[in-house]
């Protein structure tokens, strides 16, 4: 078991539902569904660099659109729906292997270790005190 573990977090801005793209996919039919699929798609990306893809063994494969519909708890025609949306307006990429990219991941991911996590602790009750 490792002893320094390594923490990932999704980062949102305060306006992230004031942002034009994020209004435009609420506009859509289905579009707050469409809006939650994206938020764990991007949460399924944290550890994997913005790729949404499956580590089977030593093998990676891709989600099809009944995994996520399966992953996300959404029907498939709304995952098919949402994926075309993301890949029309260039919120995801869907690449040769099949994986999704997710376009912005890196502006929305914040990470730090455990042992960063106790300093950052230990510095705040310092401070308090």
């Amino acid at each position: 078991m490792s002893g320094n573990k390594t923490y990932y977090w999704l980062k949102m801005n305060e306006d992230f539902f004031e942002e034009d793209t994020i209004k435009y996919i609420r506009e859509q039919q289905n579009g707050d569904k469409y809006l939650i699929i994206y938020l764990i798609l991007c949460l399924k990306s944290l550890r994997t660099e913005g790729i949404v893809i499956r580590i089977v063994g030593n093998t990676l494969l891709p989600y099809d659109a009944k995994s996520l519909a399966s992953m996300t708890g959404s029907d498939i025609d709304t995952v098919r729906s949402a994926i075309d949306l993301f890949s029309s307006i260039g919120l995801i990429e869907i690449l040769d292997s099949g994986a999704i990219h997710m376009a912005q991941i890196k502006e929305l991911v914040g990470k730090e270790t455990e042992s960063a996590r106790k300093m950052r602790k230990s510095r705040a009750l310092k401070k308090n005190e």
